[in-house]
């Protein structure tokens, strides 16, 4: 997710633009619920249509048209390969279709532009990351976010060392020991005389068999790759690897036999840190720049801010969203649920400051940086700001 695919959805001319997310089930029998929810959140389209002043018969027709041909293609593949998340943006000649790495709440809006705000934590890493689990005797390749963790087959992959290599009589041949390290054992193995140097040199080879399928299937990626293996392999996987965003902490042991969801919370351990170093620099920032008055925790602040291009990193708080509107006079009111005319201000905030070249950062509630409020903003330069504490 980029500011850029943010601003192209906001191009998008139209007096009713729909929005529709919702999370999915990836495996097992509750996938056959994928298609229940849509079809519920189907009929809250049509009942916020029939609300909406600026619909008409024709817009009703074109929007549900595309959603109902969309739930009955057996070709789309997120019905085929879901995701953890699913997002739809409609007009009544358009319809663009996002499969999200991050589950996402159940909800739908219909209004003059699109709502945006559920794919804002995607701008700074959607807890996407890639974790390949290697022993001498297996490789398994994972993909994973924060709710789960699934096992992906790339072609051209090899299955174990002796895949490799491809020497038939490899295992045979060769003389092996158990090298141990903490609880967990794996095998090292020598050639005829070698020593440490011919096995160093085996598993190197070993390593660049996997580099380059593991490259050509993460082409094009910035998603973080985690190592899983015991300790003295590390090393040697490092001087292989040609993938920039291999992590460099890894997963210490043998997971040949671990399960994945023993695996996906070693993993998670190891990434959280790195998808958090953004956001922590940020707050750092913001902090900083308070401290200068340069920054402001008033909301008709910064949305005024916002509009005027003044916001450089907008700070929000991750699912609290701000209900409300702007009176005669342009000053900002709360209300207490949503209405008619009512807007998520934190939205608001955010696109615009999206539109001007700002940053947004979505924060999780146990870091954000002030206790009363949901949105604070670094400034670009300083102007008469209401900065409550």
């Amino acid at each position: 997710m980029t500011p850029q695919r943010i601003q192209s959805l906001l191009n998008d001319p139209s007096e009713v633009c729909v929005s529709l997310y919702m999370p999915m089930f990836r495996w097992g029998r509750e996938v056959r619920q994928n298609e229940i929810r849509f079809k519920n959140l189907l009929k809250d389209v049509q009942q916020l249509l029939e609300k909406d002043e600026a619909s008409t018969p024709e817009t009703h027709h074109g929007i549900l048209g595309q959603l109902k041909d969309f739930l009955h293609d057996i070709d789309q593949d997120v019905w085929k390969h879901p995701s953890a998340g699913l997002a739809l943006f409609v007009t009544p000649d358009s319809l663009e279709v996002l499969s999200m790495g991050f589950a996402m709440e159940e909800q739908v809006h219909v209004g003059e532009r699109f709502y945006l705000r559920p794919l804002l934590p995607a701008l700074h890493g959607d807890g996407s990351f890639v974790v390949l689990a290697v022993s001498q005797k297996h490789v398994r390749l994972f993909e994973g976010n924060r709710d789960s963790l699934e096992e992906r087959h790339p072609e051209d992959l090899p299955d174990n060392l002796k895949d490799a290599l491809n020497i038939d009589d490899y295992i045979t041949s060769i003389q092996h020991f158990s090298y141990a390290t903490g609880n967990h054992v794996d095998t090292m193995y020598h050639g005829q005389g070698g020593g440490d140097d011919d096995h160093k040199a085996n598993i190197l080879q070993f390593f660049h068999r996997i580099d380059d399928p593991l490259s050509d299937y993460l082409e094009g990626r910035e998603d973080p790759l985690i190592f899983a293996g015991v300790d003295y392999l590390f090393p040697i996987f490092k001087e292989a690897s040609s993938y920039p965003q291999l992590l460099v902490d890894a997963i210490e042991g043998n997971f040949d036999e671990a399960s994945v969801d023993e695996l996906h919370q070693k993993a998670l351990k190891v990434v959280e840190p790195y998808f958090q170093a953004e956001t922590t620099e940020a707050i750092e920032n913001y902090h900083d720049a308070y401290g200068r008055n340069c920054a402001t925790d008033d909301l008709e602040t910064i949305l005024q801010a916002a509009q005027m291009g003044a916001i450089d990193t907008l700070l929000i708080r991750e699912k609290t969203p701000i209900w409300g509107h702007l009176d005669e006079e342009g000053h900002v009111q709360q209300d207490a649920s949503p209405g008619e005319f009512s807007l998520d201000l934190l939205d608001e905030a955010a696109v615009e400051t999206l539109e001007k070249g700002g940053d947004v950062y979505v924060v999780r509630d146990a870091d954000f940086p002030s206790e009363k409020h949901s949105a604070v903003a670094k400034l670009r330069f300083a102007i008469e700001a209401t900065t409550s504490s």
